[in-house]
């Protein structure tokens, strides 16, 4: 179970670092309040359609408009679309692996959160495995540097409600599918980010259009596979895992923007890898020893 729950977080890494690319290249052309709710319209209008295709298309949306456990939902939902818009935001004002290495404070946050709030058995071997990851994650930010200004809060904001947003998903495991996830997660955009487009709106045409389209179906398979991920496994216990995004964003930079890392930013990688061999290779000599 352990293993296919890591699995599912890998992926939903590697699609939201791709989401993220894609989402940079579009706050070229639109605003990221517009983006994200583009998306989440785009989320909507297909499970309305795909409703249809159910046995019991009525009963379909009597669930996504009283889901169970229907505050918790929308209280994840809320946070998920506010941390979605946030980190656009990020990604539009910094470099890309920077502003994916600003959202590895989310790991952290979430390990404190499962001991805290879901009362998860957090061994010190987690503990260090998250302090080399956040060493890794300070070498690329060191004061000083190009990342020590005032638009770095941004994606940290951004993590934060992410952090919060897992937690909440972790608590609703047993109560909300991966659709629930997706369908509140889409309305709460369409809620929240609607009075707010009079003010950003711009219509996407051609190219820009093709690329929301593409960046809706990435985000939600990531949104996907991350519930399948949160309903698997223990929040602390896959923490360290968040941190393959900076791999996905380290090849996206090079590749889309022809940008790589510093040196600096290889160091801070190498510690983020080693927190999670620190975290496996124990666990694979207690098995082997059984």
């Amino acid at each position: 179970m352990m293993t296919t729950a890591i699995l599912f977080l890998l992926l939903a890494n590697l699609l939201y670092a791709i989401g993220y690319a894609l989402a940079k290249l579009l706050a070229a052309d639109l605003d990221p309040i517009g983006i994200t709710f583009l998306r989440s319209g785009l989320v909507l209008l297909a499970a309305a359609g795909l409703s249809f295709r159910l046995p019991d298309p009525a009963g379909a949306w009597r669930r996504a408009a009283r889901p169970p456990r229907a505050w918790d939902q929308r209280l994840a939902a809320a946070a998920l679309v506010v941390s979605s818009t946030i980190s656009v935001f990020g990604y539009a004002l910094l470099p890309f692996t920077e502003a994916s290495a600003l959202g590895f404070t989310g790991p952290i946050i979430l390990t404190a959160c499962g001991a805290l709030l879901l009362r998860e058995r957090v061994t010190p071997r987690r503990w260090l495995a998250v302090a080399l990851g956040f060493a890794g994650m300070l070498a690329m930010l060191r004061p000083g540097g190009e990342l020590f200004r005032p638009e770095a809060a941004v994606p940290i904001a951004g993590a934060l409600l992410y952090a919060l947003y897992q937690v909440l998903l972790r608590r609703l495991r047993g109560a909300a599918t991966e659709t629930d996830a997706m369908v509140q997660g889409a309305i709460a955009g369409v809620v929240l980010l609607g009075p707010l487009m009079p003010l950003v709106w711009r219509t996407p045409e051609g190219a820009v259009l093709a690329l929301v389209l593409l960046y809706t179906a990435v985000q939600t398979a990531a949104l996907a596979a991350l519930a399948a991920a949160m309903r698997r496994g223990e929040v602390s216990a896959l923490a360290p895992w968040h941190y393959a995004r900076l791999v996905f964003a380290v090849a996206l930079d090079a590749v889309l923007f022809a940008r790589f890392p510093p040196a600096g930013a290889l160091a801070g990688a190498a510690l983020i890898a080693a927190g999670g061999l620190l975290l496996l290779v124990p666990e694979r000599r207690r098995k082997a020893g059984r």
